[in-house]
């Protein structure tokens, strides 16, 4: 250690003493050694002296499942007055560590290491860190009593990041002394739901329309690996200011005091969305505001995790509550905390302008003819998908069609849409699915609330919109297996899921932002970058051959793989009626399968229904003017 930061630590761990006393837990995070995946956290937990079992956050909102990061902790030391603690593991709960306060202490100090993820995917536990930037979620830096509700426990945090780096967070902040920031006193709940974003280029776009609240501000906080792909594009505050104000005409209140969406922009981290009730973190490619091909992925991400903040952080399942972030979670509702929030992060970007309805509508036929054609809807129902989140996340992409996937997510958007239809059907039109939002997410503009509900009391919203019974509508689309409820939502829409040889402009926009080859309508598969079958589509041409993940594909017809050259083929065999001939590696085996498919080109979209009201288009229209 340099006498720089000898300087610091003593500095560090005077302020933290002090500060133990006007809080349950100080948290300070050394984050200057971040290009090389190494955080240093130091805490002070007031405790009495006697047994005391400390717990590492395992369950994680909006995670879904025992996410917690246990194997980024590398290093643990624990103090009292001074003198090292020895502590022991639970061999039954590898979450929880116990340790004897002696007495006369009032405090325990605690030296951790954590090392942060270097591959891998999911929340958590996936890369978080580049040489430019990083995000710190403060649920991998923490220990404190198990069994204790977080949201009772005071702290006050610190963050020293690299010098010259900028950082963004939900939290007010101010210099520190000795360097870094000093957040804003905060429950420990709070505190873990307020990532920290820090980074070496960085662009803050203030946003407005903010009504009915116009003193609630709003910002994007852009952190990139480059500053070129931190520059927003032409208008893009126009746009996301549009967005604040068809949220606040949806919802009519806004449940935060500002609202931060943390963006991140790199190659090397995990690419994902997670809700916060203040702010979010997303995280996207480098190039995904230089690259206008992304704005839409960008936007569907940004309003996804924004509508969140009413459903899920404000109003949640009371199943997904976890106080001590131990007790394990119920995920039987997440077709509204997920499914429903899927469908307004589709539709308010769309009401905004930041997708255009021709585009939102191919999304959603891409979606549709995923759900369409997966043999997984055959036999396990959407219900279940839920209620197996926590397994489903951490499901190989392998089969994902045959077991079906988190379908809560999209599936539910036409359960929604049904909703939707159902009470402008019972109503004649008085009432639509707006309504129920502003009924049921309902309450005072300002600082962040949590409000759970159970089943029952969406069936009551409804019904006080509409009478009748509600449960049997929503269960037609949980409980049932196939894709009937979903094909005849569409058509109560106004429109209905075809199959052209044109392609998707969604799917095209996918295979260009993972490099995939998407065929899974046609011949039955599913490829990635190296040609590699991630998925083979039960009972289609494909896997009927013998195809099946993990396999390569070497050769079509005698020819050296490329996507131009399968998509010949399929003319091909459509023009001729010959089996297209797929050569395959499997490890170090390889074959010829005999693939008999011969209808070309297939790709979904939506068609409108003649004589039908076109409510999608209704449901799509701006209520902003």
């Amino acid at each position: 250690m340099n006498h720089t930061a000898i300087r610091s630590a003593t500095l560090i761990s005077c302020v933290l003493a002090a500060a133990a006393h006007a809080a349950d837990m100080t948290i300070h995070l050394d984050a200057r050694d971040v290009a090389r995946k190494r955080i240093h956290t130091t805490m002070e937990l007031a405790v009495k002296p006697g047994p005391v079992t400390l717990a590492f956050p395992q369950w994680m909102p909006g995670e879904h499942g025992p996410t917690g990061p246990l194997e980024s902790m590398i290093g643990l030391t624990i103090q009292a007055n001074g003198k090292a603690l020895s502590w022991q593991r639970d061999p039954l709960d590898m979450y929880a560590i116990s340790v004897t306060v002696p007495r006369g202490a009032t405090h325990l100090e605690i030296a951790l290491e954590s090392g942060l993820a270097v591959g891998g995917s999911g929340f958590s536990a996936a890369p978080t860190s580049s040489e430019e930037l990083a995000v710190l979620p403060w649920n991998e830096f923490v220990l404190f009593p198990k069994g204790e509700d977080a949201d009772k426990i005071s702290t006050l945090a610190s963050v020293v990041p690299p010098a010259d780096w900028s950082i963004a967070c939900a939290l007010d902040m101010n210099p520190a002394a000795g360097g870094g920031y000093a957040f804003e006193g905060a429950s420990l709940a709070r505190l873990i739901d307020s990532p920290v974003q820090i980074g070496r280029y960085a662009v803050r776009v203030d946003l407005t329309g903010s009504e009915p609240r116009p003193d609630i501000k709003h910002s994007i906080s852009i952190m990139a690996d480059s500053a070129a792909a931190a520059i927003p594009p032409a208008h893009f505050a126009e746009g996301y200011s549009r967005l604040v104000a068809e949220s606040g005409a949806l919802f009519g209140s806004r449940m935060y005091r500002h609202y931060t969406w943390l963006l991140s922009l790199s190659d090397h981290v995990a690419h994902f969305g997670l809700e916060h009730h203040e702010s979010s973190d997303n995280r996207r490619e480098e190039n995904a505001l230089s690259d206008p091909a992304m704005h839409i992925s960008v936007a569907r991400l940004l309003g996804h995790e924004y509508v969140h903040s009413w459903n899920g952080k404000y109003r949640r399942p009371l199943g997904l509550l976890s106080p001590d972030y131990q007790k394990p979670m119920d995920g039987s509702l997440l077709w509204v905390y997920e499914g429903m929030t899927q469908f307004w992060g589709f539709v308010l970007p769309t009401r905004a302008g930041l997708i255009t309805p021709p585009n939102f509508r191919e999304l959603l036929a891409a979606n549709a003819g995923d759900l369409d054609i997966e043999p997984g809807a055959r036999w396990r129902p959407l219900a279940d998908t839920a209620v197996a989140a926590q397994n489903l996340f951490n499901a190989p992409d392998a089969f994902a069609s045959s077991r079906r996937d988190t379908d809560f997510y999209d599936a539910s958007v036409y359960l929604w849409l049904d909703v939707d239809a159902e009470l402008r059907a019972r109503t004649d039109g008085r009432a639509t699915l707006d309504d129920f939002v502003k009924r049921f997410y309902a309450g005072a503009s300002g600082a962040p609330q949590l409000k759970s509900y159970v089943e029952k009391d969406l069936y009551d919203a409804l019904a006080a919109l509409a009478p009748g019974d509600w449960r049997a509508v929503i269960h037609r689309h949980l409980d049932a297996t196939g894709t009937n409820a979903m094909l005849a939502a569409i058509e109560r829409s106004g429109w209905k899921l075809i199959y052209t040889p044109v392609m998707n402009s969604w799917t095209e926009h996918l295979q260009k932002r993972q490099k995939s080859v998407e065929r899974e309508w046609s011949i039955g598969l599913r490829l990635d970058k190296d040609a590699k079958i991630v998925d083979a589509i039960d009972d289609r041409a494909a896997a009927r051959a013998g195809a099946g993940p993990g396999m390569t594909v070497i050769a079509v017809n005698g020819k050296k793989f490329s996507t131009e050259v399968l998509d010949a083929a399929i003319l091909e065999a459509q023009a001729t009626h010959k089996p297209i001939a797929l050569l395959v590696s499997n490890n170090d085996y390889y074959r010829t399968l005999s693939v008999e498919y011969f209808d070309g080109p297939r790709y979904p979209h939506f068609a409108r229904l003649e004589g039908r009201p076109d409510i999608l288009s209704q449901v799509l229209a701006s209520r902003v003017h």
